[in-house]
């Protein structure tokens, strides 16, 4: 079977055959070495098999680092973003402030958005906070929809969860992509 120029098992990023009726899931594939992507792939080939078209999509992968505090993303860095001709619009903004940093005595963190001004769309997020992981959820989902900016600002998040920190970042990006 053929390999990548770093030694993975060369598949079809989408429907994960190295050769018809083989596949790759998981670390095998070097598309990323996360257990919770190995169970979507080991899902997206299992369906393939029942005959189903299922394709991978790998536009929004969460990746978190347990430490403390925790180190979330998903989807591109504002200088990926930049390297790829992407219009940027950017909101930061220091979750230790949030009524949950209180509650916490946490200082420190930070919340990265990067947006793609002229679509209108996130295309990246970094957390470094409390609880990152969890807040990570709504990143995600807003990526793999494409939800717009002004949408994501709209969305109301309970009082003091940590997600609150996202209101006031998709905000700020909001009203930089609308302009």
């Amino acid at each position: 079977l053929a390999q990548t120029e770093r030694g993975w098992l060369k598949v079809d990023p989408q429907t994960l055959e190295a050769r018809d009726g083989i596949y790759g899931a998981g670390d095998i594939t070097g598309i990323a070495g996360f257990t919770h992507l190995a169970y979507y792939h080991g899902q997206i080939v299992a369906r393939r098999i029942r005959g189903e078209n299922a394709r991978a999509d790998h536009v929004a992968v969460p990746r978190v680092t347990f430490t403390d505090p925790e180190v979330a993303s998903v989807g591109i860095s504002e200088q990926a973003a930049r390297d790829h001709g992407v219009d940027v619009a950017v909101a930061t903004t220091d979750p230790g402030e949030a009524a949950r940093g209180y509650i916490h005595d946490f200082h420190g963190g930070t919340l990265k958005l990067v947006a793609d001004r002229s679509r209108g769309v996130l295309v990246g997020a970094t957390l470094v906070t409390p609880r990152a992981g969890e807040v990570l959820g709504e990143l995600v989902l807003a990526l793999k929809t494409a939800t717009p900016v002004l949408t994501l600002a709209d969305v109301i998040h309970p009082y003091p969860a940590f997600n609150r920190v996202l209101g006031a970042a998709f905000g700020e990006l909001a009203a930089k992509v609308s302009r």
